[in-house]
């Protein structure tokens, strides 16, 4: 094919060259040498992805009956990780992944706005139909019509559909589809249908006022008053040189508060003083080695062996569960290590100990992707593999307490396992690269995890609090797994990870965590 090129005028050289999307420019040896090169390298394109076509969802059109409390039990569960991974993974009409973020938080609003109208189920073979009305955000006689398809066992969303632009099927996300699905996760959670009741299902109200005033007590001296409380008004009794003198209320604070402690005697007079301040209080005590609110947050942090593993058992799942943030909030984690460890002087200490104890939540791309992805590929590796692993929770060590680590999955008393799915390399091959700089070669001509990466940070600190030998390293994509055992390594561990995190825990975290208090 390459020695017809020589025969081809420029005009048709040009063309071939944007029909592959490349340049025209150039002389006619320069147009021929770089149709040869793209046929050398296959268009300079990868192996591509075959995504399945989407299926016609065959929507029914009798059988739906109305939803009701009573149906909880018959609707399969329905997660914020299914639905956020339907609306930002579905294949859309151009057969392109979308990221329709902004459709779930306005959808979000929608449900807490009570704009579902009417909504009807019907069950079919392994699937879910839903079917209803939802209103329009800005108008309240504007109506559409939507539907919803959910595989019956596991509740994933498979197909939707709504009457609005922006929700044509078979795989619409729109901003109305998104308040159904919220609406159907938490009536499965809770039972309640938060479908707009119509005017004849609601008792009058027409003796009822359309705004009730709530009000809270107030305490008496924060009444504003319109009364001018002069030094006139007010009969002073002692000599004038003994008015208003600097330091008389405090000493007569201190007076009050010294006979109350003395006579154990309760005296109404006190309770118009503030508490005493915490920040303050602290400096009474400058004889300690350290400020006195660092030995309190070592004491909130110490625990026992049963705690330890009564905390690892109450948070296994993770983020969907109050006690893992709760435990976790004072704790240097391990997904944190790598970045502690090698930070330079120049980096903002108070910044960083600020973005260790917020937990925002982060809506980005990447995280959805891992979340979304994370239990495919630990099934995918059970199958290869042969084993079975177990959900785990936050790990914490007695003699170290303000440490913490929640690794992807448990198989033994020997292996931990640890996931990732790079949202970049979704549909590549895992090799060492732009999308996996965190592999290598090795001597052997293996493919390895770096041990200057924050992974091998994260995985070893895993290993030590968890009190493992071993670390199933996982990458997952669309096309491959790979799969890496990791070793225990105590000599980094105890001579160099271990000392960093407890110079940074002394130095900067704690006296951060202190000064919240």
């Amino acid at each position: 094919m390459a020695d017809v090129y020589v025969l081809w005028p420029i005009p048709k050289l040009k063309n071939e060259l944007t029909r592959r999307g490349a340049t025209t420019t150039g002389r006619k040896t320069d147009l021929i040498e770089r149709l040869r090169a793209y046929d050398r390298n296959a268009n300079f394109r990868g192996v591509p992805v075959n995504l399945p076509e989407p299926l016609d969802p065959q929507w029914p059109l009798t059988g739906f009956q109305q939803l009701r409390s009573e149906h909880k039990i018959m609707l399969p569960k329905l997660t914020a990780e299914q639905i956020e991974g339907y609306f930002l993974y579905r294949m859309a009409e151009d057969r392109q992944a979308s990221g329709d973020i902004k459709a779930l938080e306005k959808g979000k609003k929608m449900f807490e706005s009570h704009r579902i109208l009417a909504c009807s189920f019907y069950q079919s073979g392994q699937n879910t139909f839903l079917s209803g009305i939802v209103g329009a955000a800005m108008r309240h006689k504007v109506t559409y019509n939507y539907k919803i398809k959910i595989d019956r066992c596991t509740g994933e969303p498979l197909n939707s559909h709504c009457e609005c632009p922006a929700g044509k099927g078979p795989h619409g996300t729109c901003k109305h589809v998104a308040a159904v699905m919220m609406m159907l996760m938490h009536f499965i959670q809770t039972g309640d249908v938060q479908v707009e009741k119509c005017c004849t299902e609601n008792l009058q109200t027409f003796h009822k006022p359309k705004a009730f005033y709530n009000g809270s007590p107030v305490k008496t001296q924060s009444i504003p008053s319109k009364r001018k409380h002069l030094d006139s008004i007010l009969d002073d009794p002692r000599p004038a040189k003994f008015h208003n003198l600097k330091g008389y209320n405090d000493h007569v604070r201190n007076s009050l508060i010294n006979f109350c402690s003395t006579t154990s005697m309760d005296i109404s007079l006190r309770y118009i003083y503030p508490k005493a301040d915490l920040q303050n209080a602290v400096h009474d005590h400058d004889y300690l080695e350290r400020p006195f609110a660092e030995y309190w947050i070592d004491n909130a942090l110490m625990v026992t062996e049963n705690e330890c593993k009564a905390i690892e058992k109450c948070t296994r799942k993770q983020s969907k569960c109050n006690e893992w943030f709760r435990h976790r909030k004072w704790r240097l984690t391990a997904s944190r290590f790598g970045e502690i460890t090698r930070m330079t002087c120049r980096r903002n200490k108070n910044k960083l100990c600020k973005t260790l104890i917020n937990s925002h939540k982060i809506v980005r791309k990447c995280l959805l992707h891992g979340k979304q992805f994370e239990s495919k590929a630990i099934c995918k590796f059970e199958a290869q593999k042969g084993v079975k692993c177990r959900p785990s929770g936050l790990f914490v060590r007695p003699d170290f307490p303000f440490l913490g680590a929640s690794p992807d999955g448990i198989i033994d008393t020997d292996f931990l396992i640890e996931v990732k799915c790079p949202y970049n390399g979704r549909n590549d091959k895992v090799l060492p690269g732009k999308f996996f700089p965190f592999l290598y070669r090795n001597k052997s001509g293996e493919i390895a995890l770096k041990e200057i990466s924050t992974y091998y940070a994260q995985i070893q600190g895993q290993l030590f609090i968890a009190k493992r030998k071993y670390c199933y390293f996982i990458v997952y994509t669309f096309v491959d797994l790979f799969v890496q055992v990791v070793d225990y390594d105590e000599n980094f561990c105890l001579n160099s990870l271990i000392p960093k995190l407890s110079m940074f825990y002394e130095k900067y975290f704690r006296p951060y965590l202190a000064s919240l208090l």
